[in-house]
C-alpha cells in the first residue's frame, strides 16, 4: 500500500512539473507563428533597442517596457527611432495591470505604419478584454473596428497577453494569444515607416497618477513572409 501510494505521488508530482513546463513553454512562445526574417527583436534586458522614451510616461527598465499614463498624459506613443518596417509581422507581449486595480483600466497597443505621431495606425488590447484597429491621420483618430471582449483575453494579476498583427499586401490581420480576431484591407502608406507601442487609459476620467504601469515585456518585427 505504501509502495502505490508513493507511486501515486510520483506520477501526480511529474504530471505537475509537466503541466508547469506547459505552461511555461506556451508563455514563452505567446507570438509564435511569426514567420520571416527577424527585422527587429527586443526583450528589454536594456535601453538599446532604439526607443524613444519620455519620463515619467514610458521608459524601459529592465526586464520591461513601462508605460505609465497619467492624468497629464491619459495616452502615449512611443517610435522606435533606429529601425523602420513599412509591412512585416508584429507582436509584443504584455502584462496589463488589472482592471480592478487603482487606475485599472489600461490599453496596450501596437503602433505600426507610422510616418510620425500624427500619422499611424494602431491595434490595442485592453484589461477589459477590449482589442480593437483604430488609425490616425493628421492628428485625429478613426475607429476601423473594436470588440468588446475576447475571450482569448488573460485576465488576472500577472497575466501575459500577446497582441500581434500581421500587415502584408494590403491585408491587416489582428491576433490575440495567436487566436485570429479579425482581418481588414487597407491602403498601405508610402515611405520607410516606423513602428511602435502605445499605452493608454480606456477612460481617461479614471486617470491615477503613480498607478501601476503595462509591462511589455517583448516587441518582436519579421518579415511576415
Amino acid at each position: 500500500m505504501t509502495r502505490r501510494n508513493g507511486k501515486y505521488a510520483l506520477l501526480r508530482t511529474l504530471s505537475a512539473a509537466f503541466a508547469l513546463q506547459i505552461a511555461a513553454g506556451a508563455s514563452a512562445w505567446a507570438c509564435d507563428g511569426q514567420v520571416g526574417a527577424v527585422v527587429f527583436e527586443d526583450t528589454f534586458a536594456d535601453d538599446s533597442g532604439g526607443w524613444e522614451q519620455m519620463p515619467p510616461e514610458n521608459t524601459i527598465k529592465p526586464p520591461y517596457f513601462l508605460a505609465a499614463p497619467d492624468k497629464a498624459a491619459t495616452g502615449m506613443a512611443s517610435l522606435n527611432l533606429t529601425f523602420t518596417a513599412t509591412s512585416g509581422d508584429f507582436c509584443l507581449e504584455a502584462i496589463l495591470p488589472p482592471k480592478t486595480a487603482p487606475g485599472g483600466g489600461k490599453g496596450i497597443g501596437i503602433v505600426f505604419y507610422a510616418t510620425d505621431y500624427d500619422n499611424f495606425m494602431e491595434t490595442e488590447v485592453g484589461s477589459d478584454a477590449s482589442i480593437g484597429l483604430w488609425s490616425k491621420k493628421a492628428g485625429k483618430w478613426n475607429t476601423i473596428f473594436k470588440t468588446p471582449s475576447s475571450p482569448a483575453f488573460k485576465a488576472g494579476p500577472g497575466a501575459s497577453n500577446a497582441l500581434r498583427v500581421v500587415a502584408l499586401g494590403g491585408t491587416l490581420t489582428v491576433y490575440l494569444n495567436g487566436v485570429q480576431v479579425k482581418a481588414i484591407r487597407t491602403q498601405v502608406p508610402t515611405g520607410d515607416l516606423r513602428f511602435g507601442v502605445m499605452g493608454e487609459f480606456l477612460d481617461s476620467s479614471t486617470a491615477i497618477d503613480g498607478s501601476p504601469p503595462i509591462q511589455v515585456t517583448s516587441f518582436k518585427v519579421t518579415a511576415g513572409k
